[in-house]
């Protein structure tokens, strides 16, 4: 695993009708995710061309962190609201600055 910093791009789809309880749930994990250790950004954006789509852009010291993140306590209380029913489609981009 590496040490380097990590940036993800998750973007998410909810379901006609369901933007409303998933954007609210996103939120809450926004604020709760911002205190965790390694958390350096993020962020979390609507298109405006389709408010059913919004996108995380999220930055973490290192891959562990956000790891970390991804089995922690703030991730598993947003999956266990029920939120997986409300999405219609998900992508997840993990990207690593280039330097030349």
């Amino acid at each position: 695993m590496s040490n380097v910093p990590l940036t993800i791009i998750a973007i998410t789809t909810a379901k006609p009708g369901k933007e409303a309880a998933l954007g609210a749930a996103q939120e809450n994990l926004v604020a709760e995710t911002l205190i965790e250790d390694g958390c350096l950004r993020y962020e979390l954006h609507q298109s405006l061309d389709d408010g059913r789509v919004r996108v995380f852009v999220e930055s973490w010291a290192s891959e562990q962190q956000w790891r970390a993140h991804m089995e922690g306590a703030a991730m598993q209380r947003f999956q266990a609201s029920g939120v997986g029913e409300y999405f219609a489609d998900f992508a997840l981009h993990r990207l690593t600055k280039v330097t030349g």
